[in-house]
């Protein structure tokens, strides 16, 4: 056993977060990451802890947060710790936890292991602007570092706020030890005294993210290797607070088809939009899995508990994912195919409330999701197909240009539909069983196939050239509406303008 198995396995006081900034939509990349830290958790009977990282005043709202916590429950996720759910070491939002921050910048300052920095930003950015001309690395070079106290007291009295930066190393290397990628090691020169408290008072980012782990005693902290870089300054934060550090797993990123960072660009790429457009939450939890992770060359659908007793982080890959929807879409399609009829309605059911036909299935006179669950539920990949291949039960007849085409220029299609509408209107019982009998027998009588004779009648009674099967369809759509369908198409048809006779 490796040493990252025995660090796997020594679950006993396993604690990992998912840490979002709440200023959007739940990103995929980060609703993987929340997957990959609930499933480790899960997996080693651990804790899994909500923090929302609110400290960007600006751009984090109520509103973000809300659909945050929305989209995790959707996926399935829930969490141990954190926003609604009580715990020991809140609070879990960083705006409520100020005095923390202040405190270990006191003490770091008092330590000697923290200075101000009065430098202003113009000042910055000239010394960034004479770096980046020398070819240097764009870091702090400690202009305030050594600031006499006489100095300092001076700049104050001017009124100067002063930011407040830790002293780096400025020789020697952090190593971090990452579990998926090994020993990554860093120059502590290039680090530079990086900023611990803006002059505005707020924590930044590695700050409140360091002092946060540390004292809500997170064992492992897994999250996408765009965070790599701020691992090193993590780790001399913790050093210089004398607080033991988390191990660290950094994820590979996620990739849009042409192969740079998952974006708006790409299309849809927050949970919210995946939801909308009618995937389910098993689909894409196990699509995510997949991003990074996988148990062998051929094992692809992995339920729940599979996942929770297989997942491991030893068999997360360095290489970035690509992310594809076609195969997703696909991966949709095969929960939808393989799910229980009455769970399908029931989620159907769920998504009809958020579209254009919200309240239409089950009103007087129109058949309800239950009835054609069954007649969809092999031709679906998400559930907005449910939409697009029944709106027809509900609504006026709308065709599609394609299918008008095709029944203006289908064989016989007037004398097709002519005694498919008697046959419907004389038909002693009007079930699917008595529906395919007689209708077969017309088209042998005529001596049409049978596809070319229904095809026609497909069009008519719901203006598309694919819908359910066709017997079935007649039967839910009812007699009355099935044949004055048929007879507007037959008057179609005969309209000045049609090539038919």
């Amino acid at each position: 056993m490796s040493v990252v198995d025995k660090r796997e396995e020594n679950s006993a006081s396993v604690r990992v977060r998912f840490a979002p900034s709440p200023t959007g939509h739940l990103h995929i990349g980060g609703a993987r990451t929340a997957l990959y830290n609930w499933l480790f958790a899960r997996r080693h009977r651990g804790v899994f802890v909500l923090r929302l990282e609110d400290t960007d005043l600006e751009r984090s709202t109520e509103e973000a947060v809300r659909q945050i916590i929305d989209s995790l429950r959707w996926l399935g996720l829930d969490w141990d710790e954190g926003p609604e759910v009580e715990g020991g070491f809140g609070p879990y939002r960083q705006t409520e936890r100020a005095g923390l921050y202040r405190r270990a910048a006191e003490r770091l300052i008092a330590e000697e292991k923290a200075f101000y920095c009065y430098c202003l930003p113009e000042e910055l950015e000239a010394e960034r602007t004479r770096a980046r001309a020398a070819g240097r690395p764009v870091v702090y070079q400690g202009r305030c570092r050594g600031l006499s106290e006489a100095d300092a007291q001076k700049l104050k009295d001017e009124g100067h706020r002063p930011a407040i930066r830790l002293k780096t190393p400025t020789a020697g290397k952090t190593v971090v030890h990452d579990i998926i990628r090994g020993a990554v090691e860093f120059d502590n020169a290039q680090l530079g005294d990086f900023i611990l408290v803006r002059s505005s008072g707020t924590p930044t980012y590695n700050f409140a993210a360091a002092v946060d782990d540390a004292s809500m005693k997170i064992t492992h902290v897994i999250r996408g290797d765009d965070h790599l870089p701020n691992t090193p300054r993590q780790l001399l934060l913790m050093e210089a607070l004398d607080l033991e550090p988390p191990k660290y797993a950094h994820l590979p990123l996620i990739l849009g088809p042409d192969r740079s960072p998952l974006s708006k660009r790409h299309g849809d790429v927050s949970v919210d939009e995946f939801r909308s457009r009618g995937f389910l939450p098993e689909a894409l939890r196990n699509y995510l899995a997949l991003l990074g992770w996988s148990l062998d060359d051929k094992t692809t659908f992995f339920s729940t508990e599979d996942l929770v007793g297989k997942f491991s982080l030893e068999r997360v890959g360095c290489t970035a994912a690509v992310f594809d929807t076609g195969k997703l879409v696909w991966m949709n399609g095969h929960y939808i195919r393989n799910m229980d009829e009455r769970r399908l309605a029931g989620q159907i059911e769920d998504y009809v409330k958020r579209t254009r036909l919200a309240g239409l299935p089950g009103k007087a006179g129109r058949p309800r999701v239950p009835e054609l669950t069954p007649l969809v539920q092999e031709k679906m990949k998400t559930l907005a197909d449910f939409v697009i291949l029944t709106d027809f039960f509900f609504l006026p007849v709308n065709f599609e240009e394609k299918a008008l085409a095709r029944l203006k220029s289908a064989e016989r299609a007037v004398e097709i539909l002519k005694a498919t509408a008697e046959i419907l209107s004389s038909l002693p019982v009007f079930d699917a069983e008595s529906l395919e009998v007689s209708l077969r027998a017309a088209a042998s009588r005529m001596s049409v196939k049978v596809g070319k004779f229904l095809e026609p009648v497909r069009i008519a009674v719901s203006g598309k050239a694919v819908t359910p099967g066709m017997f079935e369809t007649l039967s839910v759509l009812g007699r009355e509406k099935s044949v004055n369908r048929i007879k507007a198409a037959q008057q179609l048809l005969q309209s000045p303008g049609s090539n038919q006779d």
